[in-house]
């Protein structure tokens, strides 16, 4: 071989390298860019550290599991805190629209309409996908359960004031006078107050506004109001979430006064009973809807949800406390049962 074509062989050999090369490098580049626009973020707003809005979240996860969407391969999530703080919450939504992430999970109302006014500002909204929001229309986050007419949708903890207070009528069929404990103007449990007095009055049964500003408030109205009243509602509320249940409880041994709660937690830290939406489940149906809308539906299109079966929980250990007989057929009826 001449040193010419020595020359050209060599040529092209360092031409075929060099070309192969830069496929390579080319398809890689391309590759990690894929992977990076195909992982989708979630930010999380849990709102308080309750350990059944961990629940919410642990489900709302699950449920995107099985939709296909695994942590850490095709999906991440952000989850922030904001302990009912709402200057906090407004920071927390704004790193989410920050970090342009692909969709928002808010759990109860409080925390929804900080995310729902926040982001309709955007020029393209980042859809909320809400729970733990007991009345979605009535706090102006949606315009109707079949439609939100916005980028809101999610799953509500509504259990009918009624079949509440069936389960706590067939336990204590004597209440005379309802008191029920909430915090003062939220939506929520104001909304539940006409429904609770606008019931009961058709039954001659009076009810007490124990309408607290704070947890301390809610010890003295109870306090004061004591003999005026024979039994207690702690109602689906912020204020009962962060420490009111404790002090309802602790009143209501302390005193005898048999009481039923709307959320699961009230039961399990004492509360007699409760028939309530079970934060874990509904946040599984919040995940579908989600993973509807990361496979391209507008949160528009589909409906808000309420629980879809009962959940009846009963604390056993209250009961004998305060010596109330709990009847077999409540029992039976009941999905779970607090015996220590």
């Amino acid at each position: 071989m001449t040193g010419t074509n020595k020359k050209n062989s060599f040529r092209q050999i360092y031409l075929a390298i060099v070309t192969v090369l830069l496929i390579i490098s080319a398809l890689t580049y391309n590759y990690s860019d894929r992977t990076k626009e195909e992982l989708i973020t979630i930010g999380i707003s849990r709102w308080g550290s309750n350990p059944e809005f961990g629940l919410s979240v642990e489900g709302f996860k699950q449920s995107l599991t099985e939709s296909g969407y695994i942590e850490g391969k095709n999906i991440e999530y952000i989850v922030k805190n904001s302990e009912t703080q709402l200057n906090q919450q407004r920071q927390i939504i704004q790193s989410f629209i920050d970090a342009k992430v692909d969709l928002i999970y808010s759990l109860t109302t409080p925390g929804t309409l900080i995310a729902k006014q926040m982001t309709e500002k955007m020029d393209q909204p980042i859809p909320v996908v809400f729970s733990i929001c007991t009345y979605p229309v009535e706090s102006n986050l949606i315009a109707s359960l079949k439609s939100s007419k916005n980028h809101l949708v999610g799953t509500r903890n509504f259990v009918p004031f009624s079949q509440q207070y069936y389960i706590f009528e067939r336990i204590f069929p004597h209440t005379k006078t309802l008191a029920v404990v909430h915090r003062e103007g939220e939506p929520n449990s104001s909304n539940q107050f006409k429904i609770v007095k606008s019931l009961l009055a058709k039954r001659d049964i009076n009810v007490i506004d124990i309408a607290a500003v704070d947890l301390e408030d809610i010890r003295n109205q109870l306090e004061t109001n004591k003999g005026l009243f024979d039994s207690i509602y702690s109602t689906c509320d912020t204020l009962t979430h962060a420490g009111g249940e404790e002090i309802i409880v602790e009143f209501s041994k302390r005193n005898h006064i048999p009481t039923f709660a709307c959320n699961k937690e009230g039961v399990l830290k004492g509360h007699l009973v409760g028939n309530i939406g079970d934060f874990k489940s509904i946040a599984k149906i919040s995940g579908e809807k989600a993973a509807l809308i990361l496979k391209g539906a507008k949160p528009a299109w589909l409906r808000t949800e309420s629980p879809r079966e009962n959940y009846i929980i009963i604390n056993q250990k209250t009961a004998s406390e305060i010596n109330i007989v709990i009847p077999q057929d409540v029992i039976n009826d009941a999905k779970e049962i607090i015996t220590e």
